[in-house]
C-alpha cells in the first residue's frame, strides 16, 4: 500500500480547511442532497463528501458507510487531494498502490473509486466528492464530466457556507463597532447620540400606538465643587458610580444615557407620569444613599431630576418638546434647592 503524498502547500491547506469550521459538524442538507443525487446518477452503493484533515479523512456527507472517518494514511481521497485532480481507479486490486489497502482487503471492500477534489473559497483542495463501488467498473468521459459537475455543486456549497460565516463575522464586528460608537466609553451607558436616537424612535412609537412615554433629565448636584475639591479623577469616579446606580435601579426596558457633562437622560417607554414619578424618586434616593470611595475621601452626592411625559391626547410627543419640558423641570428642581424630582414645573 502506498500512502498518499503530502501536498507542498499542506500547512496553508490545513489552515484554510480549519478556517472553514466544517470538520466534525452535524449533517447538512446542502451536502446530503449532493450525495443522494450522485448515488442516483451513478447507481453506486457508496458516495462521500470527504475532508482531508492532518491525520484523518472525515466524511461531511456519507451514504453507504457506517463509519464517519478513517485514517488519512489509508484514504483514497488523500491521493486525489495531493494530486489535485480527478482520481479514477477502475479496479483497485489491479492497482499496486491500493491492492493491499485495508479498505480493499477488508470492509467496505472497495473495488472501484472515482474522486474529484473539491476546493474551498481560498482555492485549496480540502477534500473530494467520491463514488465507490464494491465491484470493478469502467468510468467513461461522460461520467467524469458528470462527477465534475456534481463536485462543483459541493464547491458552491462550501462557498455559500463560507460566505455566510464571513458575513456573520463581519456583521458581528459591525455590531460591536456600532455599539462602541453609541456607548460612552467611561460610563458604559448610551452616549448622547444613541440616547437621542432612542428618544426619537420611542417618540414615534408612542405617537403611533397611543402609548405614554416619559423622560427624565438628571443632573449631579454641585458636581463642579467635586471636581474643584477632589480633582477630575474623583469626579470621573463619581460619574461612573452614579451611572451604575441609575442603570441598576432603572427597569430593564428603560434606557440610560449620558446627555453631556454631568447630565443624564433616562428614557421610560410606555410609562405614565405617575409611574415615572415613582421611578424618578427611586433613582434619586438610590444616588442619595451612595457613598463613593476615592483616594482622598468618601464622596456623597445628590441628583436633581426633571420629568416630562406625553400621554395620549395631552401633549405633543416629540424629542424637542420632551427635552424642553424636562429641562425646564430640572431648572425648577435646582431653584427649589436640588436633590428633588420636579414634574414639568410641579414638585413631586
Amino acid at each position: 500500500m502506498k500512502p498518499a503524498p503530502i501536498p507542498k502547500n499542506e500547512p496553508e491547506r490545513l489552515a484554510s480547511l480549519q478556517d472553514m469550521l466544517l470538520l466534525s459538524t452535524p449533517d447538512e442538507e446542502l451536502f446530503d442532497r449532493v450525495t443522494r443525487t450522485t448515488k442516483r446518477v451513478f447507481d453506486a452503493p457508496i458516495v462521500l463528501v470527504s475532508l482531508i484533515d492532518a491525520q484523518r479523512q472525515w466524511f461531511k456527507s456519507c451514504i453507504g458507510l457506517d463509519m464517519r472517518e478513517t485514517g488519512r494514511d489509508i484514504s483514497f481521497c488523500g491521493h486525489a487531494v495531493a494530486e489535485d485532480e480527478m482520481l479514477v481507479i477502475p479496479d483497485t486490486k489491479a492497482d499496486p498502490r491500493f491492492a493491499d489497502n485495508p479498505l480493499v482487503t477488508g470492509a467496505p471492500h472497495i473495488r472501484f473509486y472515482a474522486g474529484r477534489p473539491v476546493r474551498n473559497l481560498a482555492g485549496y483542495p480540502v477534500g473530494t466528492l467520491c463514488v465507490i463501488d464494491q465491484k470493478p467498473r469502467p468510468f467513461e468521459q461522460a461520467e467524469r464530466e458528470l462527477l465534475d459537475d456534481l463536485a462543483s455543486w459541493v464547491e458552491s456549497g462550501f462557498r455559500e457556507r463560507e460566505l455566510s460565516e464571513t458575513q456573520r463575522s463581519i456583521l458581528t464586528e459591525l455590531q460591536v463597532a456600532r455599539h462602541e460608537s453609541l456607548t460612552d466609553p467611561m460610563l458604559g451607558i448610551w452616549n448622547r447620540r444613541a440616547a437621542m436616537e432612542l428618544l426619537t424612535r420611542e417618540c414615534g412609537h408612542a405617537m403611533r400606538y397611543g402609548q405614554p412615554l416619559s423622560l427624565l433629565v438628571v443632573d449631579v448636584d454641585h458636581f463642579k465643587r467635586v471636581n474643584d475639591t477632589y480633582g477630575h479623577p474623583a469626579g470621573d469616579a463619581v460619574l461612573v458610580e452614579i451611572a451604575r446606580k441609575l442603570r441598576v435601579n432603572a427597569r430593564p426596558v428603560d434606557a440610560v444615557g449620558r446627555y453631556g457633562g454631568e447630565e443624564f437622560l433616562v428614557l421610560l417607554p410606555d410609562t405614565t407620569t405617575t409611574q415615572a414619578t415613582g421611578i424618578a424618586e427611586r433613582l434619586r434616593s438610590a444616588v442619595e444613599s451612595l457613598e463613593i470611595a476615592t483616594p482622598d475621601a468618601n464622596i456623597r452626592c445628590t441628583i436633581s431630576v426633571g420629568l416630562a411625559s406625553c400621554e395620549q391626547g395631552q401633549n405633543p410627543c416629540t424629542p424637542t418638546d420632551l427635552i424642553m419640558r424636562a429641562d425646564a423641570a430640572l431648572l425648577a428642581a435646582k431653584r427649589l434647592g436640588r436633590n428633588r424630582v420636579i414634574f414639568d414645573g410641579q414638585p413631586v
